[in-house]
């Protein structure tokens, strides 16, 4: 039997030959002894390693079919095997980093919730570049939801009420409920696991000041990565507290600034000079981690890397929160200045871009 394995089988997926493991297209069978056919979902659950051995491999035709040590079967036809093979692309995304100077791109509220083409650039944009705006909503309460709900992006319940009201307040417990500015911070570094996703409706604004301040944060920590290894490997292994509270509630996380992906690359980061708590004294990477802390503000604060614009009524900001930063400057109350903002998860943004580009089509399992 040992002859007869085919460790992988050349497959044309369309642009190119690639090499497809026989134990993979074992562990991706689509017939309905393996699948619930209803649903797509595994029914299968691997076992001996003598499950993966094949006897037979037929490759003549337009599919595939390979006969298994076990006495299974397994036959791909090729839109079954191109379905499966596409979920390789799926929930990617290129940031296409950016730095300081002009405005978000703006793309029209209603026709972007109207029409499925102009839906999907929005996503894709925003998806890309962590940060778009939609203008020309209605200004009034209750509209975010309604156009969240629109764009199928499913609220994620916080520490703040669903729907979050902004504007002074002489009893807040946020900063934001003043009227001084506001440095370029990510909201939530008090969960473990931030909202990744943000939207800032501005429903009214008529006082001086208060521009908006937005930065790509993930240039800056690329920057800061080749120009200081030793400050992002700092900010990358010290894990740091923040604490945000009110009179009846409390929430308190501790992780490092920087997160990254098993590849290395950078997955998020949290920052909030505001709401960052002690570190411990005597942690003995406090110093180089500190010049780290002062090396990343330094970046972020840079006018040369912040885009600063005005919200007006109908506005609505959209940030990758575990990417972009916002902050705001100093305004005069001498006017209404009224927002609402909420937070979801952006794979939500990944997953639908996906939907409207045809890429989440599911596997046909007959």
């Amino acid at each position: 039997m040992e002859d007869t394995i085919v460790h992988s089988i050349d497959w044309f997926d369309g642009g190119r030959t690639i090499a497809v493991p026989t134990r993979w297209l074992r562990m991706e069978c689509p017939c309905d002894q393996c699948r619930v056919a209803q649903t797509s979902e595994r029914r299968w659950l691997p076992g001996e390693r003598t499950e993966f051995e094949p006897v037979s491999v037929d490759s003549s035709g337009a599919g595939i079919t390979i006969g298994w040590a076990s006495g299974h079967t397994t036959v791909f036809s090729p839109e079954q095997l191109t379905a499966s093979i596409m979920t390789r692309d799926r929930a990617r995304s290129k940031a296409a980093l950016w730095d300081g100077g002009g405005e978000p791109d703006r793309f029209d509220h209603d026709t972007v919730l109207a029409d499925s083409t102009a839906q999907l650039r929005f996503l894709e944009r925003f998806r890309d570049q962590g940060v778009a705006i939609l203008s020309g909503s209605l200004s009034v309460p209750g509209q975010l939801e309604a156009t969240m709900a629109s764009l199928r992006l499913q609220l994620r319940e916080t520490f703040s009420e669903r729907i979050h009201d902004v504007r002074v307040d002489p009893n807040g417990y946020n900063i934001a409920h003043t009227a001084e500015g506001l440095p370029p911070h990510s909201d939530y570094p008090s969960y473990t696991h931030p909202p990744s996703g943000q939207v800032l409706h501005m429903l009214v604004n008529e006082c001086q000041g208060g521009d908006t301040l937005i930065v790509d944060g993930w240039s800056a920590v690329q920057s800061l990565r080749t120009s200081a290894p030793e400050h992002f490997d700092a900010l990358v292994s010290v894990a740091v507290g923040f604490r945000q509270y009110a009179s009846d509630r409390e929430s308190f996380a501790r992780a490092p600034l920087l997160s990254l992906t098993p590849a290395g690359e950078v997955l998020s980061f949290r920052y909030s000079n505001q709401l960052m708590q002690p570190l411990d004294p005597e942690d003995p990477r406090y110093d180089v981690w500190l010049d780290g802390y002062l090396h990343l503000t330094e970046l972020l604060t840079d006018p040369a890397r912040q885009r600063r614009f005005r919200l007006d009524a109908g506005d609505a900001l959209f940030v990758h929160g575990h990417r972009v930063l916002h902050g705001r400057t100093a305004f005069v109350a001498d006017g209404r200045r009224h927002l609402q903002d909420c937070y979801f998860d952006f794979d939500d943004v990944l997953a639908n871009a996906d939907r409207l580009a045809g890429r989440a089509v599911a596997k046909a399992v007959v």
